[in-house]
């Protein structure tokens, strides 16, 4: 590459779209930051704005010629040849075209990048669970095998999804008499009823509960209140309305009700939390030999934060492969640019590697 050349990484996920413009060396001269991109979930025309817009903002006072290889890591998307493959892709075609970048432009699944994000070994594993979850085998840094990763309604287990569904379904079944009382309905009452109306109680009925305080949705960790305080009658078919009225992949959003429900010691969160750990340490072990030394990198918010899903599976990974290295994703952004670099020329240093990741993009 020249002085002037530049590579594009991007980072294209459900809920935000991250861009990065680098030199060869590793410098960084531009990052954008947009909504999410996924295709599959919002759409071709949607999806495409987002790209625009965090392209736009990464290219800011820059040469787009110079841009000499473009690496993008699509949520929920294999290898493609072009963005032409994907659905609606003249839609992305002309992202490029508007932008002024002509150079390569190879599209990956953003299971890869997670992975490059985590290492720069070209084979080894990955362990995702965010809003979904995911386990691929990588081998000369292209995917050579997947496990899991369909979805919402047709698997994702021990996800994001999966903890959150568990969570409502285990308070439905504590109202509908079928299961043992657990701090989880009066968590998932609160999320899903109170926290929408402000707060307020339409019932005399007071229980004692369990509930967060100090935690944002979202977030995965809360202190725990045991303060009496009024709990709605509330019955199973009020919860069903609340989570029918929403995207069902927005169920993501309670999993941290069950590191609440943890805390407090809950048995009925234990058992739920102890479930998914299991599951996803049996999706692993679908793409990854048992005397695989090779490294793993765990991804996702589930897999990177303090979670209790997190720590047990930690422990399974260490049971299992006691000599690989576990290592968590970092920016995706700069992921996609270090696999750029990788491919339109020899594999960067690690010192280029370290000055890519030396800051997070566009945070």
């Amino acid at each position: 590459m020249t002085d002037h050349a530049l590579v594009l990484g991007l980072d294209v996920g459900g809920t935000s779209t991250r861009a990065l413009v680098a030199t060869a060396d590793g410098v960084r001269r531009g990052a954008g930051l947009a909504a999410g991109g996924n295709p599959t979930g919002l759409g071709a025309r949607q999806a495409a704005a987002a790209l625009a817009d965090a392209v736009g903002q990464a290219l800011a006072g820059l040469d787009p010629a110079d841009v000499r290889y473009t690496v993008v890591g699509l949520a929920g998307g294999a290898a493609l040849r072009s963005g032409e493959d994907l659905p609606g892709g003249e839609a992305f075609v002309r992202v490029w075209a508007e932008a002024g970048v002509t150079c390569p432009v190879e599209y990956e699944g953003d299971a890869l990048i997670a992975y490059v994000a985590g290492t720069d070994e070209p084979e080894g594993s990955l362990l995702l669970s965010g809003t979904g979850a995911v386990a691929i085998a990588v081998k000369d840094r292209a995917m050579a095998a997947r496990s899991d990763g369909h979805g919402w309604l047709l698997g994702d287990r021990g996800s994001g999804f999966w903890l959150g569904r568990q969570a409502v379904m285990a308070a439905m079944a504590e109202l509908d008499g079928e299961g043992p009382p657990t701090v989880l309905t009066g968590l998932v009452i609160e999320s899903l009823l109170l926290r929408d109306r402000g707060s307020g109680t339409d019932s005399a009925s007071t229980v004692t509960d369990a509930v967060p305080t100090g935690s944002a949705p979202g977030s995965t960790a809360g202190t725990i209140s045991a303060t009496p305080r009024p709990r709605p009658a509330v019955a199973a078919r009020d919860l069903v309305t609340a989570v029918m009225s929403q995207p069902p992949p927005n169920l993501a959003r309670l999993a941290p009700l069950l590191a609440t429900a943890c805390a407090a010691d809950d048995p009925v969160a234990e058992a739920i939390v102890d479930r998914a750990a299991a599951h996803l340490a049996a999706t692993l072990a679908v793409v990854r030999d048992p005397a695989a030394a090779t490294p793993i990198v765990v991804a996702g918010s589930i897999l990177t934060n303090p979670t209790p899903v997190a720590a047990r599976v930690r422990a399974a990974l260490r049971e299992r492969w006691p000599d690989a290295t576990v290592t968590p994703a970092l920016d995706g952004a700069a992921a996609a640019v270090w696999l750029a670099l990788d491919r339109s020329g020899p594999t960067p240093a690690p010192a280029i590697r370290e000055r890519l990741f030396s800051v997070s993009t566009a945070s």
